[in-house]
């Protein structure tokens, strides 16, 4: 399995803390999409502003991503289908191959309950996601695995009784932290302003630690997270939950560099298979990111890999050529043999 592959590689580095983080992505398909099965409207959080609501017709699935040092992989990936286009689809279908419903929920406690089957004792695992997955029920799943949780959380929910934006209010005579966080892509360092307490979270056992997050002091929108795992600081929590960033490069190579949303199939189960495929291609390149800073104790990005490996192939085509026209001394049969068939031939 590729998780041990990974665990392997990190053993020498005496690496024992995992950061397992959750998101979703949005892919789009041209509006006059019909055909295909994993395709709907769906609602688009980043494009969507207060009190008007965007839908962009496409696809939408949710990543797993396992991070811990310098190592880290996507472990897999899941299509979601709205219940509305469940059931219209199943009008269609027979009973035996009917589609079943599971929310975006569902299929973060399937991924993660593969996880638990597979993960050795002896590893700290963090769960870090954004607030659309926040639920009470997947915090208590992921305490029942002895995880600590770390994530973003919505303005109007309760801690201690009362929603944490009234708390942000009550304590706005408490004197600041700073905390100062690296980003990953750039490399620039940034202060943030952040408040603490500590309370029980609705529907969840046991107290939480709450940080109140603002880029400046007279941020008049702040970020609101939660962690389960008290003895952290909010430093230490925020740099945890930072390291979510992976999963959001995880969503560019998929969809820009692999071809993800590149499908044309029109069953989903056709298409769910293409997602394999592409998940399988993006886990070869970051095997091969890992390996090399085992060897070499440098890091190299997704995108120098995926060019080598362009390389590598335009190389051994060309290594080719060369020896069949060695061979035959026959140009015209070497570019008919080489050349694309079919509908190029035209041209």
């Amino acid at each position: 399995m590729l998780l041990l592959k990974f665990l392997e590689l990190a053993r020498p580095l005496g690496l024992t803390t995992l950061v397992v983080s959750l998101d979703d992505s949005l892919g789009p398909k041209h509006k006059d999409t019909r055909h295909l099965e994993a395709v709907a409207y769906h609602h688009d959080h980043n494009a969507s502003g207060p009190g008007a609501p965007r839908y962009v017709n496409g696809f939408v699935y949710v990543a797993l991503h396992i991070h811990f040092g310098p190592f880290g992989f996507t472990f897999d990936t899941r299509l979601y289908l709205r219940e509305k286009t469940v059931r219209q689809l199943n009008r269609q279908r027979s009973a035996e191959t009917r589609l079943h419903y599971r929310s975006k929920y569902h299929l973060a406690q399937e991924m993660l309950s593969s996880l638990a089957a597979l993960l050795p004792p002896g590893y700290q695992v963090y769960v870090t996601f954004d607030s659309w997955v926040a639920s009470g029920k997947l915090i208590k799943w992921c305490r029942r695995q002895g995880w600590q949780v770390i994530c973003a959380i919505k303005r109007n929910r309760k801690v201690g009784g009362q929603q944490i934006h009234l708390h942000d209010q009550a304590l706005k005579h408490q004197r600041y932290q700073t905390v100062t966080l690296t980003a990953a892509a750039s490399g620039r360092a940034s202060t943030y302003y952040v408040r603490t307490f500590q309370g029980a979270l609705e529907e969840v056992p046991g107290p939480v630690c709450t940080i109140i997050s603002r880029r400046h002091k007279g941020d008049q929108a702040p970020k609101f997270f939660i962690c389960t795992d008290l003895n952290l600081s909010a430093q230490e929590a925020l740099r945890l939950y930072q390291r979510r960033w992976p999963v959001e490069v995880d969503h560019l190579y998929l969809k820009d560099e692999l071809g993800v949303g590149d499908f044309r199939l029109q069953s989903f189960e056709a298409a769910d298979k293409w997602f394999a495929v592409a998940l399988l291609s993006l886990n070869y390149l970051q095997y091969q990111q890992a390996v090399q800073y085992a060897q070499t104790q440098q890091t190299y990005t997704l995108a120098d890999l995926l060019r080598q490996h362009r390389l590598w192939h335009w190389q051994r085509l060309i290594r080719e050529i060369v020896e069949v026209a060695r061979q035959t001394e026959d140009v015209e049969a070497v570019v008919q043999q080489f050349m694309p068939t079919a509908e190029w031939a035209i041209l």
